[in-house]
């Protein structure tokens, strides 16, 4: 079973509560989508980073692209709380933040489970 897309699955589920029990509408939306705009390009530009032969190129790539998610999602939060409301920005901040926990636990295990079928 994989669990790439688990990250999207759980935020588009929780927001659904979120948003009944009265959490800021545009804020909710800007971080869901935010959040799955980032992580389709993250899947996409790892697949393409693999292609790369050269691992010094790869590294840096990697690495830029990694950056360049951390602004657009930080952008996001920034002009949703500016240009809407506080409430809003910091709803769409917890949104992401939640997001990419899980995104972050799922990919720990994945990398243990790999590691342990390898040995």
């Amino acid at each position: 079973m994989s669990l790439t897309y688990l990250d999207i699955v759980l935020v588009v589920v929780a927001a659904i509560p979120a948003l009944a029990l009265g959490a800021p509408t545009v804020g909710c939306a800007v971080g869901v989508a935010a959040w799955i705009v980032q992580r389709v390009a993250s899947v996409e530009l790892d697949r393409r980073l693999a292609t790369v032969g050269d691992m010094r190129r790869r590294l840096g790539l990697g690495v830029a692209t990694s950056m360049a998610r951390t602004w657009v999602l930080a952008a996001a939060i920034m002009i949703v709380g500016l240009a809407v409301s506080r409430a809003d920005g910091l709803t769409a901040a917890l949104v992401i933040f939640g997001a990419f926990s899980v995104n972050f636990a799922r990919a720990a295990i994945t990398h243990m489970m790999q590691r342990s079928t390898t040995r």
